[in-house]
Formats: C-alpha cells, sequence, structure tokens
C-alpha cells in the first residue's frame, strides 16, 4: 500500500511540472510589430484604419473598409545586432513579411454594401540572434545552482536518468552524474568547489526560427459606417536553440555544459472586430484576440564535461531523442482605437492595446494541468499595456510619407525584474540560462507612391530597441536569504528592418 502512495505522489509530482518553464512560455507568446511596410511605417497603429492588412491582423473589421480587390507583398531585410558588456554580434535574414489577397464582394444595397474575403500570412517574430558574455570572479557557481534545486532528491533517483519518473529536474540528474555536484546525505547536496572559491563564466547562444500566422478573414460594411469582421488564424512556430557554458574554477579545473533545444508546433486563434465611423473625420475601433492554443513539441539534448581535482573528463548526457509533447495557452488581448483625418491630407491614428501574461497555461498533451508551472506564471506575470501612435501625410496625389512609434510594456513583475525571486525552469529544461525581457521600443518611417491607381510600391525602416537582462542560472532564496546569489548582465537587443511592399489592387 504505501509503495502504491508513493508511486501516486510521484505521478502526480511529475503530471503539474513538465514544461519548459515561465520564461518559455513568454518567449513563445510575444509577436513583434508585423505587416505590411504601410502598416509598420505606422508602428501597427491601424487598429481603427482599416484598408490595408496590418490593420486587418490588428483589427478584422478593418477587412470591411476595402473598396476593391487587393494583393500584396512584403519583403523585409532584417539586422540584428546583440550587444553584451563583452561582445558584439550581429546576423542578417531576408525573408518574405507578408503575402495577401483581398476579394470585395459588392452586394448592391444600402444595409449592408459588401462583403469581403481576406487571407494573408504573416511573420509574427523572428528568433534569429547570436550572442555571447563573459564575467570573472562570480562568487556563485553553476554547480552551487544545481546542488539547491537537488536538494530532497534521492541519489537512486539521479541515478535513474529518468525525470519522467522521478520527478528530478534534468539539471540535477547531469549534475549528479557528470560529477558537478557531490552528497552529502542521500537527500542533501553540495557543490565541489571550496568555500569562497569564484569562477570565470563563458556563455555563447545561437538562436534561429520564427512564428508564422495564416490568417482566413471575413469583414463587412453596415450602413456605411460600421464595420464588422471575423478572423481565424492559424499559427506555426519553430524554435531552435544551441548553447554552450563553460566556467573555469579559480583553484583548478572547470566544468562544461552543451545544449540543444528544438521547439515546433501549431496552434490557432479568433479575433473579432468592429469600427465605427460617426463622421468621415473620424473612426474608433475595438478588437479582441483570442489567446493562441498551441500543440508543441521539445526536443532536447544536454551534456556535461567536468574536470578537476581527480575528477577527470566526466562526462553525463541526457538521451539524444528526448523529447516532449505539451499545450500551451498565450494571452488573450483587447485594442482600443481612434484615427482621425486631417484636411483629407493627414491621418493620425492611436493604437491601445492589453494583454493579459498571466493567462499563460500549460498542459499535457492529454489536457492536464502544469499546476506548479503555471501558479509561478501566475504570480511572476502581469498584465500589460502596448501603445502603438502613426501620422500618415500626403505631399501629392501620389506619394506619402510616415512615422510611428510603438511601445511595448514588459510584463514581469517587479520581483522578477529585481532579480529578488527564483526563476521556474521546469523538469525537463536542460538549460539553465535564461533572460528577463525589458520593454520594447519600435521607431518607424517610410514612404509611399502610387505609379496608378492600382499599382503601388511602399518603403519602411524599422528599429526595435530592447534591453534584456540575461542570468547564466536563477538566483534561489530560502526564507528571504540568498543561496545562490547569481547576478544579470544587459543583453541589448537593436533589431534594423528595412520592408518593400507591392501591391495591387483590381
Amino acid at each position: 500500500m504505501k509503495k502504491n502512495l508513493l508511486l501516486l505522489i510521484a505521478i502526480f509530482i511529475c503530471a503539474t511540472s513538465f514544461a519548459q518553464g515561465e520564461v518559455d512560455a513568454l518567449r513563445l507568446s510575444r509577436n513583434d510589430l508585423s505587416g505590411t511596410a504601410r502598416g509598420q511605417a505606422m508602428a501597427g497603429a491601424f487598429g481603427a484604419l482599416g484598408g490595408d492588412v496590418t490593420g486587418v491582423s490588428i483589427n478584422p473589421a478593418g477587412l470591411g473598409v476595402y473598396r476593391s480587390s487587393e494583393v500584396s507583398a512584403t519583403m523585409n531585410f532584417a539586422s540584428a545586432n546583440m550587444e553584451t558588456p563583452k561582445s558584439t554580434q550581429n546576423a542578417f535574414k531576408f525573408n518574405f513579411n507578408n503575402l495577401s489577397y483581398v476579394g470585395y464582394f459588392p452586394l448592391g444595397n444600402n444595409s449592408m454594401s459588401a462583403i469581403n474575403f481576406g487571407f494573408s500570412y504573416n511573420r509574427l517574430k523572428n528568433f534569429n540572434r547570436k550572442y555571447s558574455t563573459s564575467t570573472n570572479g562570480m562568487t556563485s557557481s553553476l554547480t552551487d545552482y544545481m546542488a539547491v534545486i537537488s536538494d530532497g532528491a534521492f541519489v537512486g533517483d539521479f541515478e535513474n536518468r529518468d525525470p519522467y519518473r522521478s520527478g528530478e529536474p534534468w539539471l540535477g540528474i547531469l549534475g549528479w552524474n557528470g560529477f558537478f555536484i557531490n552528497d552529502v546525505t542521500d537527500y542533501k547536496y553540495e557543490s565541489p568547489l571550496d568555500e569562497g572559491e569564484t569562477v570565470n563564466s563563458f556563455l555563447s547562444v545561437s538562436e534561429e526560427g520564427y512564428i508564422d500566422s495564416y490568417d482566413f478573414s471575413i469583414g463587412t460594411n453596415l450602413f456605411d459606417n460600421l464595420y464588422l469582421g471575423l478572423t481565424f488564424t492559424e499559427t506555426d512556430i519553430y524554435y531552435r536553440m544551441n548553447s554552450y557554458y563553460d566556467e573555469e574554477f579559480q583553484n583548478g579545473g572547470r566544468a562544461e555544459l552543451k545544449n540543444y533545444l528544438e521547439t515546433e508546433g501549431t496552434g490557432y486563434q479568433l479575433r473579432v472586430g468592429a469600427i465605427w465611423r460617426p463622421v468621415d473625420e473620424f473612426r474608433v475601433g475595438i478588437a479582441y484576440h483570442s489567446p493562441t492554443w498551441y500543440s508543441l513539441t521539445d526536443y532536447y539534448y544536454g551534456n556535461t564535461l567536468a574536470n578537476y581535482g581527480d575528477v577527470s573528463n566526466e562526462k553525463a548526457s541526457t538521451p539524444s531523442d528526448a523529447y516532449t509533447n505539451y499545450k500551451l495557452q498565450t494571452p488573450q488581448s483587447c485594442t482600443f482605437s481612434v484615427a482621425g483625418v486631417i484636411g483629407a491630407k493627414a491621418i493620425l491614428s492611436v493604437d491601445y492595446e492589453v494583454k493579459d501574461y498571466t493567462a499563460m497555461d500549460f498542459k499535457d498533451d492529454s489536457g492536464f494541468e502544469y499546476e506548479f508551472d503555471n501558479k509561478c506564471i501566475n504570480e511572476d506575470f502581469k498584465v500589460t499595456s502596448t501603445i502603438r501612435a502613426g501620422l500618415e501625410y500626403r505631399f501629392t496625389p501620389q506619394f506619402s510619407g510616415r512615422l510611428g512609434y510603438a511601445w511595448m510594456q514588459n510584463p514581469y513583475v517587479k520581483e522578477m525584474k529585481e532579480g529578488k525571486k527564483e526563476v521556474v525552469l521546469g523538469l525537463t529544461r536542460t538549460t539553465p540560462h535564461y533572460t528577463i525581457e525589458g520593454d520594447v521600443s519600435y521607431f518607424t518611417a517610410g514612404l509611399g507612391y502610387r505609379f496608378t491607381p492600382q499599382f503601388y510600391i511602399d518603403a519602411t525602416f524599422v528599429r526595435k530597441s530592447q534591453t534584456d537582462d540575461l542570468y547564466y542560472f536563477s538566483p534561489t532564496f530560502e526564507n528571504g536569504n540568498i543561496l545562490v546569489d547569481s547576478k544579470s548582465t544587459s543583453l541589448k537587443n537593436n533589431t534594423y528592418n528595412t520592408l518593400i511592399t507591392l501591391g495591387y489592387k483590381f
């Protein structure tokens, strides 16, 4: 009976905490500015405007504004500049940022003048970046972190090398089997470093991948002043990361950890919206985006190498075919928009978006909650604001100029931003490093030219600026006291996008 009870407890623990962790949920839930060159030139402030597929992706009611059919394609030349206190690295990428088709079908009556259908492909996020950093004289080591998260575990659980059965994290299993930690008792562990011994650390990370969406929309125009729309979205995720972490011990020796992670899967989302135009010069919009419900798979591999004292080339690794299937729910959001037309020459538009990051949610492949991970998400994240503002001025009937600015608030509570809370990484996560993302600012500018009433070209430059806090591993605490004093380093991310959109109306 006792053995059965212990087995049930172990199964319960495993069923409530197997996701990659709260920082991974955010990485897959936070998108970039996206859409056409015109839409991004106005910082995506199109929620009350419509007539552009950027606006349709924000507020589906914008589809009802169209008075003709249209096809368009957007090319993006992106350069990411990653800067830490010790290095600067660049990555360049070209892709098609947007492809779209809008079909206009007039109905010939006053109450509903048209019904429009649209399809668009949008790249919502690029993961492409590389960075490295180093720190000398660190007072805490990865071995300290592994020892703390291993306390309370039975040695035999580590030797089984199976987090699904033992409920122990892979980092603890790798730490024990790779000689990164020693046992004091069967349930107590410590670092092999001497008291007060410091380490010199080096971290190198390479990431790539994307989040793509495929939008299927329908919109209509009622009485020529109320526009309604609905969008069904399918989303694809692909993310790949390689990392190398190395510690050089003050009294001789070193420890290395290499990691590979690949995430892929699909999700779906619903969006609804309305735009009201009481007079020709003024519009008000509101839109709701449901969460995106993802089914995801992580493929991961981690291996260690230790050399110190009598320990020589000791290695440990996860299975080469390890993977985890799980479900992720991203935040829902609401966008409130206003736009005005000034003298038939200028357009001024502002969007305000509210997004609830506490609603991020993990489940296993069968739909059971990861209760501990979700509890941490609810405590460590908050409701955020995003503001987008754009201006368009028509110099001539053919030539227009555009400016925009957007600010996206970071979603962490104050204690997380200040490094005063331990970050929950999840049992199957073999990478100890992570970033606490900061606020994001976008500065945008662009030009548009109509060669004919049907054919046009738009060009835009977008600068994204963001500073994150990069940690080699999480600080840990007990009763308000610091057990592992892990300090962050700054990671500055400046991304430059040049977009060109070609479009044709018919």
